[in-house]
């Protein structure tokens, strides 16, 4: 197949990677909660599959490219906006965190799994995000004038944990609003640090 753009102009090989992952997040957007086939995304972009595997080397490979890619957004989303007042930068962050998981969920869910299953990138990368993201929540609080104690710092750890499972719950059965989901998981932090005054006094 010939390498060229719709427009007939030939594609460099990191251009054709990047028309690709385009055509993997416009199939993401379309159908959140189907799953991202080579098929899927081979046809959105106008190649064959083989093409694309060209490019990628392996279904593995390419979709560990789109989860990177992906997570990147998120870091780039949730990143603080320091114009607004400290509570609400928490809660805008919260709020873009969600909202960017339940534009992909099904991804959201491959990228778990895979870091799960040990696959050493891919649980590399969710490494890197979850790392990313706790020290900016723990930023946050520490501005809203919460002094930062070791059990503050693992409330707020742990915290993102129960995002997660509860994020993965929704996804298999999303009973409540993705509103109600977006107040659920801002709100469950609140109450997990009001309870660390109670743990440090009875230490």
């Amino acid at each position: 197949m010939s390498q060229t753009s719709s427009s007939g102009a030939r594609l460099r090989p990191d251009e054709r990677r990047a028309q690709i992952l385009a055509a993997a997040r416009r199939v993401l957007l379309a159908d959140p909660h189907r799953e991202l086939t080579v098929e899927l995304v081979a046809a959105e972009a106008g190649v064959s599959p083989a093409l694309l595997f060209h490019y990628f080397g392996s279904k593995k490979k390419f979709q560990y490219a789109v989860i990177e890619e992906a997570a990147a957004e998120v870091m780039l989303r949730t990143a603080p906006d320091p114009s607004l007042p400290p509570d609400e930068q928490l809660r805008a962050g919260i709020r873009a965190f969600v909202r960017a998981v339940l534009e992909a969920p099904q991804l959201y869910r491959a990228t778990l799994l895979m870091s799960a299953a040990g696959d050493p990138d891919v649980r590399a990368l969710h490494s890197d995000l979850r790392r990313v993201f706790s020290q900016w929540v723990i930023s946050a609080v520490a501005e809203r004038g919460m002094e930062i104690t070791p059990v503050v710092e693992l409330a707020c750890h742990g915290w993102q944990g129960y995002v997660e499972q509860t994020l993965l719950v929704w996804i298999d059965d999303p009973t409540v609003s993705p509103e109600a989901l977006e107040h659920l998981c801002a709100q469950s932090l609140d109450a997990l640090l009001s309870t660390t005054s109670l743990t440090t006094t009875s230490e």
